[in-house]
């Protein structure tokens, strides 16, 4: 990888560290990906569950050999593991909040296409931390210690997040959705092939048994605007239709009933514009579509 890259502290991001010779085992029964299966040096995307299937956070997930990374929304942190302590008693395994002594930072290319996780990726080690690249061409290091001489992000990481359609479960939304609601398994954050886990009978069903009711899909204003998540949606007629996901500048990720892709939409008085994402057309919804590990 070249160094050329400009880094920047993104401060909303914080990473959880899950270590230990029972890590493997203790995470398999809790996490939709498939961990054991997951290899040292790599990365992946994944999520954790309530026992009725809804998500209490999802996150990058990385291993090198039983030590295993959860970046995250910085406010995730702490819920995710209080929620995860309360299994891991059973286990020889020790859950540590790296908050304040890692940072992530991020680098985001001048000229990116978005492009879906196909499988899971390398995570090399680099003085003092870890780095990944994603599908989109952006880079993203885990790294100990401060980052002087490292400017906050401007806002360029969160759009191409939007970009690339990933939403990340926050406070406001623990707890809200259920991993498709999100197309997580687009994304390549759920085996259909593992064994149990938390909520795998909610997700599993969902998958085999059922459809979705839910489809993510872009948003756009013709101002800068600062829309909270599950700020609801209605469509021209005030119907009600769904709930913003994420949102930056003057764009953004929404959760909508499925069936239907409205042009115009409405948040109070405000008007949106909608759109699919780039993944949508022609994707297959079958379970053969899961990464391999």
């Amino acid at each position: 990888m070249s160094d050329t890259a400009v880094f920047s502290v993104l401060p909303d991001l914080a990473l959880l560290e899950i270590s230990g010779p029972d890590s493997e085992r203790f995470l398999q029964g809790q996490l939709t990906c498939d961990v054991a299966a997951l290899q040292a040096g790599r990365w992946t995307l994944g999520a954790c569950c309530t026992a009725k299937g809804r998500m209490v956070a999802n996150f990058v997930i990385g291993r090198q050999d039983n030590t295993f990374w959860l970046r995250l929304p910085r406010e995730q942190v702490a819920a995710l593991h209080q929620h995860l302590s309360r299994y891991a008693v059973f286990f020889k395994t020790t859950l540590t909040d790296r908050s304040d002594d890692w940072q992530v930072l991020g680098a985001v290319p001048a000229q990116s296409s978005p492009a879906l996780l196909t499988q899971p990726q390398p995570l090399p080690v680099i003085a003092d931390g870890l780095e990944l690249q994603w599908p989109d061409g952006r880079r993203e290091r885990w790294q100990a210690g401060n980052t002087a001489g490292h400017s906050p992000d401007n806002g360029q990481w969160a759009a191409a997040d939007i970009r690339q359609g990933l939403i990340w479960v926050t406070e406001a939304s623990r707890e809200q959705w259920v991993p498709q609601h999100i197309d997580w398994h687009h994304q390549g954050g759920i085996s259909f092939r593992k064994g149990c886990y938390t909520g795998q009978e909610i997700v599993a069903r969902l998958q085999y048994l059922g459809k979705s009711k839910k489809q993510v899909i872009q948003l756009y204003s013709e101002q800068p605007l600062d829309l909270a998540v599950l700020t609801p949606l209605q469509d021209q007629q005030g119907k009600a239709i769904g709930e913003v996901a994420c949102w930056a500048g003057q764009q953004g990720l929404a959760v909508i009933n499925a069936g239907s892709l409205p042009a115009a939409l409405l948040a109070g008085d405000i008007s949106l514009t909608g759109a699919g994402l780039f993944y949508t057309d022609g994707i297959n919804d079958g379970t053969d579509t899961e990464p391999a590990q």
